[in-house]
């Protein structure tokens, strides 16, 4: 006899249980390095399916991207919209649950069934031969439906190494790049933040503050909170003096209290970044590669036991003198002033070690 139909595999879509409340249009700071894709934003949820689709946004860690889809959510909800947003590895655990447990047609329902769907880190279905596979007749099927496609990335369509076919779709709508934010704009985060948090904070210390964080807008806001939350601990003012003490303590990540694996850290640095463990291993010489393999390197070398030969074996065979030379650079940005990179190794530490 036929198996019972799984009436609740894939139960009606509840949008509030994965979005952001504060991921709001109206929540976003505007600035010229995020007018474009923010207009671009704007348009699909007043015109979902029409305007542009499908929608790629592109940009480095902490840039907005996330929120950015979350608003347009957020906006087509009260039009009555089945929405759906997905990181691209829940999509791929998903297909390869489906076709394990042979409930693809239940997998297709859901995803063909959705008036917008928005899918976060788009560059993880890449050499996934099933995922590319699923999602290329599941872009189809929404795009001839008119139904919206919202997608983001850390880099562009042209760079990810997918199936022409798949790739060729992705560049069909508008490509949006967000960018790194500039000073007024980092300023004007960080006032939001602090309104936000109902605290009155000197503009001398959201300057020094801006000053020192250029590149991720997540980290910038996370520094804020360190400095109110010194501010009281201490009932001290909240000062720029404060706020370099703060920073100190951040310089000062502690080393784990016991050493690692080579593996741990080659899996927390691909989680941290966005970048595949065959990517940190291989011959790629893009700078969003680069940095985190480099990275991967020191660590290595500051909190496992493996040799200078063991850490170029696990990285892909790289020979000592390459080890050293990716160490260097990374000492040599940690000694700069206000580099972003200090609590990028403080939370990579603490996620290797939780």
């Amino acid at each position: 006899p036929d198996a019972a139909p799984l009436v609740d595999q894939y139960p009606p879509i509840d949008s509030s249980s994965w979005l952001n409340d504060r991921y709001t249009f109206d929540t976003f700071i505007v600035g010229s390095s995020n007018k474009f894709a923010y207009a671009a934003c704007m348009a699909v949820a007043e015109h979902p399916g029409e305007a542009y689709n499908p929608l790629f946004l592109y940009g480095g860690v902490g840039l907005g991207k996330t929120h950015l889809m979350h608003a347009i959510a957020h906006a087509v909800a009260p039009a009555g919209s089945r929405t759906l947003y997905v990181t691209s590895e829940t999509f791929t655990n998903e297909i390869v649950n489906a076709i394990r447990y042979r409930t693809t047609e239940e997998f297709r329902a859901k995803y063909r069934s959705v008036d917008v769907l928005l899918v976060d880190d788009v560059q993880f279905i890449a050499g996934k031969g099933s995922t590319e596979e699923e999602f290329f007749h599941t872009f189809n099927t929404l795009h001839e439906s008119r139904k919206q496609i919202v997608m983001c990335s850390d880099r562009p369509p042209k760079e990810i190494d997918l199936e022409e076919r798949l790739r060729s779709r992705f560049e069909w709508g508008l490509i949006a790049d967000v960018q790194a934010p500039d000073l007024e704009t980092r300023l004007a985060i960080l006032r939001a933040k602090a309104d936000e948090s109902n605290r009155v904070v000197d503009d001398a210390v959201l300057t020094y503050l801006a000053e020192r964080v250029q590149n991720n807008v997540r980290a910038l806001e996370g520094m804020l909170t360190r400095v109110v939350a010194l501010a009281d601990l201490q009932h001290a003012p909240l000062t720029v003096e404060l706020a370099k003490q703060a920073l100190v303590s951040i310089s000062q990540a502690e080393k784990p209290k016991r050493r690692v694996s080579v593996g741990e850290v080659l899996e927390a640095v691909s989680i941290y970044y966005h970048v595949s463990i065959e990517d940190l291993r291989g011959k790629q010489r893009d700078k969003h590669i680069v940095m985190p393999r480099q990275v991967a390197m020191w660590l290595m070398r500051a909190d496992t036991e493996a040799s200078l030969m063991e850490i170029g074996q696990s990285l892909g065979g790289r020979d000592h003198s390459t080890i050293l030379h990716g160490c260097d650079k990374i000492e040599q940005e940690l000694k700069r002033e206000g580099s972003p990179l200090v609590q990028e190794i403080q939370a990579l530490r603490h996620a290797i070690i939780v």
